[in-house]
């Protein structure tokens, strides 16, 4: 508690006296949305931030906390930010100015988050990178772009740098063991040690894969529903004189669920004088004189469908 006190009320002068420009970003090339031909900018700390990790891991965007060595690497402002126990850097930036004009936004949120430590639950995981070379291994190599990514290996490498996540490949293979680990806390609050246990997700991979399959079903029988409903709009609109247009189509299908033009204008987002002249236009087209006529029209067309939920 201490620390978090004195770190919310420190003024990091050495922060601003040591501050200075090297050449490149913090990870360069490592991060696609870092400018890596722009500057990087580093400064030293006269205190220690590493019992902080686990907090910014837990909150900052895009965070990734490594072991060796230890640091935590983050996304602010959009820039790239990253600390040791007792140094800092961020990039991209043009110029010591530039740098300086951002180093109290990064020492503000040290501030803020040290002020706020007691109500966030800290995330212990650290970052454990693997070459893209060894993922790409254990993919399939076919390309199939399911994953999202053009290939496998920008898969892998997007991968690699904790940018996606494996569940994306449906081709991957199920691991050999899974394990949850579990931290052991001291009186301190510090993590003493870890336990791990074996897992089983085999049978939540079956349902997930159960429930998928579900989904896909649906999907494709939503999909042949709609083809088959724009097929019999096609084939009643063929039959008439004047064809109905797409906002028509639209608006006897909110007759046949009863709305009135009020409803209608309020969902269409077109005023009711406009609801009642294409009333009138389907009334003519298709030859009926009320809507209870036009509602069994679209219904025994196929126009409409009586099952369809429309929320008023």
């Amino acid at each position: 508690m201490r620390q978090d006190i004195f770190l919310a009320n420190h003024d990091f002068s050495t922060a601003y006296a040591t501050l200075s420009l090297f050449t490149s970003g913090p990870l360069a090339g490592q991060n696609a949305e870092i400018d890596c031909g722009a500057n990087g900018a580093r400064f030293e700390l006269d205190c220690e931030l590493a019992s902080l990790f686990p907090y910014i891991n837990a909150v900052a965007d895009h965070a990734q906390y490594y072991e060796k060595p230890v640091y935590i690497r983050f996304m602010l402002a959009e820039r790239l930010c990253a600390f040791y126990s007792t140094e800092g850097a961020f990039a991209p930036v043009r110029t010591l100015t530039e740098a300086m004009a951002f180093l109290p936004t990064l020492l503000d949120f040290i501030r803020d988050l040290s002020r706020r430590r007691p109500q966030i639950t800290p995330n212990h995981k650290k970052f454990k990178p693997v070459s893209a070379l060894d993922i790409y291994r254990l993919l399939p190599g076919s390309n199939c772009r399911d994953c999202g990514f053009l290939t496998c290996m920008a898969f892998a490498a997007a991968l690699s740098r904790g940018r996606t996540s494996m569940v994306n490949c449906p081709h991957l293979a199920n691991p050999m063991e899974e394990k949850a680990t579990f931290p052991v806390y001291d009186e301190k609050g510090g993590i003493a040690r870890t336990i791990s246990l074996d897992i089983d997700t085999t049978c939540l991979r079956r349902k997930i894969s159960q429930k998928q399959a579900h989904i896909e079903a649906l999907e494709a029988q939503v999909s042949a529903f709609e083809r088959r409903r724009q097929a019999d709009i096609a084939l009643a609109n063929a039959q008439l004189p004047t064809p109905l247009t797409p906002r028509e189509i639209q608006v006897l299908r909110w007759i046949t669920k009863g709305a009135t033009n009020n409803e209608i204008s309020r969902h269409l987002d077109i005023s009711p004088h406009t609801v009642k002249s294409h009333v009138i236009h389907i009334f003519n087209k298709i030859g009926v004189n009320d809507r209870a006529q036009a509602s069994a029209w679209g219904a025994l067309n196929g126009v409409v469908d009586l099952a369809d939920p429309i929320e008023f």
